[in-house]
């Protein structure tokens, strides 16, 4: 009973693509050779599989998951719990809006009916309509000319 030594060739398969094997490396390194043309492949992990018929065929397989998944944001109600201070005001906001008596509506009204906005705004705009109304004695109009290589040959 002899033993026979057969020299096993890998394979690597990413995402249906067949990617070449690059001697002398490791799947790790063969992965971060690949993921200058795949980027996603950075954050990929090496999957090796079965030896059939003296090829091992290692698969790149995505890490795919939800950032920050399972962790509740502050202010947020949990299961079970009461509502957060946070999602209290913005209920009680978005419930202000339906209504119509909008804040910042209301604010913003306030705020331009001031004096002092007043004043402010009508002196601006007697400023750009002074502006608009004096002649630019620099605005010339603009000339250009075309050189005989520029024009389409006549026919």
């Amino acid at each position: 009973m002899s033993i026979a030594v057969l020299e096993i060739r890998r394979s690597f398969r990413y995402n249906g693509i067949m990617l070449p094997d690059v001697p002398g490396f490791e799947p790790r390194e063969v992965r971060d050779l690949y993921s200058a043309q795949y980027p996603e492949l950075v954050s990929a992990e090496v999957e090796p599989g079965e030896v059939r018929d003296g090829v091992q065929e290692f698969n790149f397989r995505k890490a795919v998951g939800t950032k920050g998944a399972g962790v509740a944001p502050a202010g947020v109600q949990a299961e079970g719990g009461e509502a957060g201070p946070r999602l209290a005001a913005l209920l009680a906001t978005i419930q202000a809006d339906e209504a119509g008596a909008s804040g910042a509506q209301s604010k913003l009204s306030a705020a331009l009916s001031r004096r002092s906005v007043l004043a402010r705004s009508t002196a601006m705009s007697r400023f750009a309509q002074a502006t608009l109304a004096k002649p630019h004695l620099d605005a010339r109009p603009h000339r250009s000319a075309a050189t005989s290589d520029m024009l389409a040959p006549v026919a």
